[in-house]
């Protein structure tokens, strides 16, 4: 073998062994290597095996625990289905319903308290597993009123109406603004011969739920033997709620304590509540007609009579007040009809800076009976006399209305002369009658009634003025 230029023949000779000892080591790697590959296709086939296999044992654990997951579900599902159903208060309680659930759900508070209920509505009721139930129903909820108001209701039924007005007083220190939680304990009370405590309680209800307030008056007024302090002391002192103490004494025939507590309410309150009005309309009705109208004036005007001072007998005869919307038993009624269109006129008038305006349509057989009147309370027997003042512009009819004074709406006792037609400034009028025998109030009217069935139309404008009402001296 030839040697490169400059290279040894003993360095020739060590480069040939490490070349060979070199190749020996590759063929070596190489062989290793395509051995390493066969193990490693041969270990690949193995766990592919392995691997089918615990797929086939994952698949049936899957399904197992699936099916399982499924019956579990169900089985709760149902269950809840039955809670819910023997829960509902809307569904009748169902005994068995109602046990069988407690077996699979034994700390449901509802569930206890339902069982609980149920039970004592029974003929051979159990008491002590009632109380059971009901006691357990409180421990799973120890925080929910209703619970303690249940465990009262049992404790009440056994007789321990001690441990019943103890567990409605914890209910009340969970929920100390239910009214429902102090009329319970008020009812207790009540039973218990506690009169003042249950006034307490049955007042706080009564602030919260108004409603309560007819039906806690009518008990404490029978349970009380007609005393008037429970029933004062439990009212609320809010107007609508005096007002309904009123109403409820004027029921109960005591009318000076019934005007006694209407009289000291706030009269601007008054003005807008409903009730003034039917309260009003209650004396009415009765046959307390001066008392009501002197509680209508001072509500509509807070005026009051006092001594050498009376309230004037016709109110607002010079039309300078605005009426009032809802109170109006002994203000003018003002209506109008096809034949005539009154109202107020602040342009026109004899005194102050108002009156009665009343435009005439000029229709034929012209009728104004009813749509302008005012009720006054009068001394049966008494001779009065009204005047007022009249002023026409204009006024063409075959004969021109009237001023009448009737017993109710039908009775007439007195009419003064027609207004004269034509155009004429400010005229005095006057009549006088004598009050019937047997009548408080009568009614004063401005009327035109036909004589025919067919007259002439009236036209043209009338204004009334200064309606005075006084009584002679005989």
């Amino acid at each position: 073998m030839r040697l490169p230029f400059g290279v040894h023949p003993l360095a020739a000779i060590g480069l040939s062994d490490k070349l060979a000892a070199y190749g020996a080591r590759v063929h070596r790697s190489i062989v290793l290597d395509k051995l390493a590959a066969c193990r490693t296709v041969y270990s690949v086939e193995e766990m592919g095996i392995e691997v089918r296999v615990h797929s086939l044992f994952a698949r049936a654990a899957v399904i197992v625990t699936t099916l399982v997951l499924c019956a579990t579900l169900t089985i709760a599902a149902l269950i809840n289905a039955a809670a819910g159903v023997a829960t509902d208060e809307r569904v009748a309680a169902n005994h068995e319903l109602l046990a069988a659930t407690i077996a699979y759900l034994p700390n449901s508070a509802t569930l206890n308290a339902r069982l609980a209920e149920a039970e004592l509505g029974e003929d051979d009721r159990d008491i002590s597993n009632i109380e059971t139930l009901a006691r357990r129903a409180v421990n799973v909820s120890p925080w929910d009123y209703r619970q303690r108001l249940l465990l009262a209701t049992v404790y009440e039924a056994g007789g321990d109406r001690a441990a019943a007005e103890q567990s409605l007083l914890q209910a009340l220190s969970l929920a100390p603004n239910y009214p429902e939680v102090h009329w319970r304990l008020a009812n207790l009370l009540l039973r218990e011969g506690k009169l003042a405590k249950s006034v307490v309680e049955f007042k706080a209800a009564a602030s919260s739920n108004p409603r309560l307030l007819p039906g806690t008056l009518d008990l404490l007024w029978r349970v009380s033997a007609a005393n008037l302090a429970p029933v004062k002391a439990v009212t609320p002192s809010d107007p609508k709620s005096q007002v309904l103490l009123a109403e409820f004494l004027l029921k109960q025939s005591r009318v000076p304590d019934a005007i006694t507590v209407f009289g000291g309410i706030d009269r601007k309150a008054l003005v807008s509540l409903p009730e003034s009005t039917a309260f009003i309309d209650s004396l009415v009705s009765q046959n307390y007609v001066d008392e009501a109208r002197g509680l209508w004036i001072g509500v509509v005007s807070g005026a009051y009579a006092q001594p050498g001072h009376p309230l004037p007998l016709i109110w607002n005869g010079s039309f300078e007040s605005d009426s009032s919307k809802s109170l109006v038993q002994f203000d003018w009624a003002i209506a109008r009809n096809e034949y005539a269109v009154p109202g107020i006129d602040d342009s026109t008038a004899h005194t102050g800076s108002r009156s009665l305006r009343i435009d005439f349509t000029g229709l034929d057989t012209t009728r104004l009976d009813g749509q302008i009147k005012q009720s006054v309370v009068l001394r049966p027997g008494a001779r009065y006399r009204l005047e007022f003042y009249a002023r026409t512009e204009r006024l063409e009819t075959p004969e021109g209305p009237r001023v009448v004074v009737s017993e109710g709406s039908s009775m007439e006792i007195v009419r003064s002369d027609p207004i004269p037609g034509g155009t004429a400034g400010w005229r005095s009028m006057a009549i006088d009658f004598t009050a019937p025998a047997t009548a408080r109030a009568v009614v004063i009217a401005i009327k035109r009634v036909p004589r025919f069935s067919y007259d002439n139309p009236t036209s043209g404008t009338i204004w009334l003025d200064d309606f005075v009402l006084t009584e002679q001296a005989k």
